[in-house]
Parts: structure tokens; sequence; C-alpha cells
């Protein structure tokens, strides 16, 4: 058998890749690294709504169970570890940057006795965007005092809070920075 004169195996002086060659090569190579970069954030952002949404189901019961004790929620979620440990740490939210704790409100309306709000993949908390949008809308003064705004606080909240729960809510078909708070509540 004759090896050389194969035309698979002629050598006719060239070798390398021609720049079109190279071009296709590094176009598919960006269109792949592309689409695993983008599938691994996406896995990403499951992953921390999941974990969420489990911390939540765990903030929940030990909320349930501080609630067994003293007949009502706790005013905030530091008294779930004294003096009786509800919970051994108090989780923190997975899409702030800074190691802090979910949001918590205690009765923030008469429809809601607790809420527990991670920011979700935005980063940002939603409700306290509306708050603070619409009492700069209601406000009469640009130098309105800081503490009339506290005192408007918890009323807006309880104003704003079912708007909020429907249109600011997670919602995973909006893509991987979804605007949109991952929420959990308890009815009165």
């Amino acid at each position: 058998m004759h090896i050389s004169g194969s035309k698979w195996f002629r050598f006719n002086g060239k070798t390398g890749l021609t720049l079109f060659e190279m071009i296709i090569v590094l176009t598919v190579t960006l269109i792949l690294s592309l689409l695993f970069i983008y599938s691994t954030k996406h896995v990403v952002v499951r992953t921390k709504v999941e974990r969420v949404k489990e911390e939540h189901r765990v903030l929940s019961r030990a909320l349930q169970n501080y609630r067994m004790d003293y007949n009502d929620y706790p005013i905030q979620l530091g008294s779930l570890n004294a003096p009786t440990a509800y919970i051994s740490t108090l989780p923190n939210d997975p899409f702030i940057r800074q190691r802090e704790n979910y949001i918590y409100y205690y009765q923030p309306s008469k429809s809601y006795k607790y809420i527990i709000i991670s920011v979700g993949p935005d980063g940002d908390s939603d409700l306290e965007a509306m708050i603070y949008q619409f009492s700069q809308m209601t406000s009469s003064s640009s130098n309105e005092d800081e503490s009339n705004i506290e005192e408007m606080r918890d009323d807006l909240i309880s104003e704003l809070l079912p708007v909020y729960l429907i249109t600011k809510a997670y919602d995973p078909t909006n893509g991987i920075v979804s605007d949109g708070d991952v929420i959990t509540f308890s009815h009165q």
C-alpha cells in the first residue's frame, strides 16, 4: 500500500489555516462561549431563587413556632435567635452583595401578619423604591421633615402592598435580571 500517493495525505506545500477558516472557527467558538455563559448565569439565578424560597420556608416555620410560644409574630427577625433559638442563624439574602438578612415587615397591613422579602435578581428592593417614589409625589414640600416621612411610611406600606404583591413579585419568565422581589407572606 502506497500512502504518499493517497489523496488524503498529499502535501502540496500549503500548511495552516486560511483567514476565512480562522474567522469561521473563532465565530463558532464565540457563539458557543456566549451560550455557555448565558446558560450558567441562568442556572445560578435559578439556584439562588430556589435557595431563597427554601430559606423563606425555614423562616416561616420559625415564625410559626415563635407565634405558638408568644401568641404573635416577632417585630424583627433577630427575635428568632433569643431568648429561645427558633433558628440557628438568620440566613442572608443571596442577591445582596453585602451580607444582609432578608427584609421583614411585621403587620404591614390589616391583611398580612408578616412579609419576608428577597430583593431578587435585580438587586433592589422594589417596595422601598415604590415607597420612596410615592412619598416624593405626595410630600407637600421638598423640605419636608424626615420624621413625617417615617410616620407616613407605615401607611404607605399598607396602601402600596396589594399593588406591590401583584406587580413586583419575581417571575422566572422575565429572565436573569427580573425586575421583581421574591416574596413570602402570611395572611391574617
